[in-house]
């Protein structure tokens, strides 16, 4: 268009400058270029017929490019929309497909790092998170199922997928949301675990009589970290290796399932360590007792959980051996 409106310009100009009824000025070019290309001409200043000529040729050539920007824009602009109507319908038929996954709410400072170890162990998992530049600035560097919404609303819940899943972490700014969050979520799915974020020391019980199966204080943890890191540092960064590490060795655990050849058996008729190459640390019995380094006359019943050190191949051999293989 810019490139049209100097053309007429130049055009009118040198071609009426020499117009014996009428010369024009650069002005004159100016108006007549402008009123031509938006079609609101309503005169001619006397023109000539080589004028008229160049008027007609610039109206049919304005018009032409007037219509393709204007199609042109509006492609573009269906086209994006209908691209994430696309996308957004293919996530929840994804979401609608899961079971057995994982809920987040909330991205904040803390549910970051949540989302991060949770990809880095590679489950399926959704996302819940009201603020969509967040959701987009994140899926810049990672991948990820995700619900736009409030996650203290049912229908979020619903849609993230909250009575098929496995587990729920609610991470939310106040201990009001994730008080709400743990009673709906817990009401929607009984059987699910949910761990909650608490931000106040006094928010804990609550949260816990609300349903949460555990319940993290942040700065509680965080302190802590920081006590164990300057009188344990070697441990500390055993621990550290052992629990983030996705490549390496790291901590597991596997529950063993009712349909497991385990049930039944001591561990010294199980040898775990001989079929599967990893280390049993502990057991969390039905009553949830941890036993360490347990005995071989320990005898494994169903939902007993197995604490092991193992690298990816021998927590699945051992996830074989109990059935746990969600």
């Amino acid at each position: 268009m810019i490139v049209l409106f100097i053309i007429g310009v130049i055009g009118y100009w040198f071609i009426e400058k020499g117009n014996p009824h009428e010369r024009w000025t650069l002005l004159d070019a100016i108006y007549m270029t402008v009123i031509t290309l938006t079609t609101v001409g309503y005169g001619d200043y006397n023109m000539s017929d080589a004028g008229k000529l160049f008027t007609v040729a610039l109206l049919i050539v304005g018009i032409g490019v007037f219509a393709y920007s204007v199609s042109v824009a509006t492609a573009f602009i269906v086209e994006g929309q209908l691209q994430e109507i696309y996308r957004r319908r293919k996530m929840e038929r994804l979401i609608e497909k899961l079971s057995n996954h994982y809920i987040i709410c909330g991205t904040g400072d803390t549910g970051v790092h949540a989302l991060d170890e949770m990809i880095q162990m590679n489950v399926n998992l959704v996302v819940i998170e009201r603020e969509e530049e967040r959701i987009n600035h994140l899926l810049e560097t990672r991948d990820f199922l995700y619900v736009l919404g409030d996650a203290t609303e049912d229908e979020v819940l619903i849609r993230a997928g909250v009575e098929r899943a496995r587990g729920l972490i609610t991470s939310l700014s106040t201990d009001q949301d994730n008080l709400f969050v743990v009673l709906s979520a817990k009401q929607l799915n009984p059987n699910l675990r949910v761990v909650s974020k608490a931000v106040e020391d006094t928010s804990l019980v609550k949260l816990q009589k609300a349903g949460a199966d555990e319940v993290v204080l942040p700065d509680q943890s965080g302190g802590i970290r920081l006590a164990a890191g300057v009188t344990r540092p070697i441990v500390v960064a055993f621990l550290d290796i052992m629990l983030k590490s996705q490549v390496t060795t790291r901590f597991a655990e596997s529950v063993i399932q009712s349909g497991s050849d385990l049930v039944g058996q001591t561990l010294s008729q199980a040898h775990i360590p001989d079929r599967t190459g990893l280390v049993l640390v502990a057991v969390h019995d039905r009553q949830g007792k941890f036993i360490y380094n347990p005995s071989g006359r320990l005898i494994l019943n169903v939902g007993d959980a197995l604490i092991v050190i193992a690298d990816n191949e021998q927590l699945q051999r051992l996830n074989k051996l109990t059935g746990d293989m969600l």
